[in-house]
């Protein structure tokens, strides 16, 4: 006959090997809640910076401490990422994260009075966290959700922001599709290159 303290003790294992991996989860969550309020905080600051190359370089350092954009713009390809050669994934990989952070310091004055309220968040599988945020800006309100990987320990980057329920990387996935259906990959890449030139232009002018 089984003695009742084995049960015990198997029912208090049970219960450990269950609720372990609830626990990671809830860790990988706050950890990703952390995150996002302490790189929102670190944006407010830089945008309360004056104007210049000072500014400039440190949202450039924010962009690419808050953001994988070498993933971001991996996952944005979708399948034509297998076609792509190893000269066109470098050439790619390098006129995106140019285009991503040339068009974003291009708006950057359009960010400031915006505040950013860390709301919840919740696991999706066991990498990735959704952060829902509210992001207002004088009597308007966004709903913003940030997509936050966890990679090797303490490393996180966001790989996608939902603004509205819109995924901004699945936007880009669509705008790209379109584009090397038409032009190649090549022609994507191009396109990228002038773009990018077209707003540092238009910033020098």
């Amino acid at each position: 006959m089984i003695e009742r303290r084995h049960i015990i003790r198997s029912g208090v294992a049970l219960v450990a090997l269950t609720a372990a991996p609830s626990m990671v989860l809830a860790d990988q969550v706050e950890d990703a809640e952390a995150f996002i309020e302490d790189r929102g905080n670190k944006l407010l600051d830089i945008l309360g910076m004056a104007p210049g190359n000072a500014r400039r370089d440190a949202f450039r350092d924010w962009l690419n401490g808050s953001f994988n954009l070498n993933l971001i713009g991996k996952l944005a390809l979708g399948p034509f990422l297998q076609q792509a050669t190893p000269a066109q994934l470098e050439a790619y990989t390098k006129a995106f994260s140019d285009y991503i952070v040339v068009t974003y310091e291009s708006r950057f004055d359009t960010f400031t009075g915006y505040n950013l309220q860390v709301l919840r968040g919740r696991p999706a599988g066991s990498k990735d966290s959704i952060i829902q945020t509210l992001i207002s800006y004088g009597n308007d309100t966004f709903n913003v959700d940030f997509r936050v990987r966890q990679e090797g320990g303490d490393e996180l980057d966001v790989i996608d922001v939902m603004v509205q329920n819109v995924s901004m990387l699945k936007t880009q996935q669509d705008e790209f599709r379109s584009v090397i259906q038409r032009s190649g990959l090549d022609g994507l890449i191009d396109g990228l290159k002038q773009q990018t030139a077209d707003i540092e232009s238009q910033a020098q002018s």
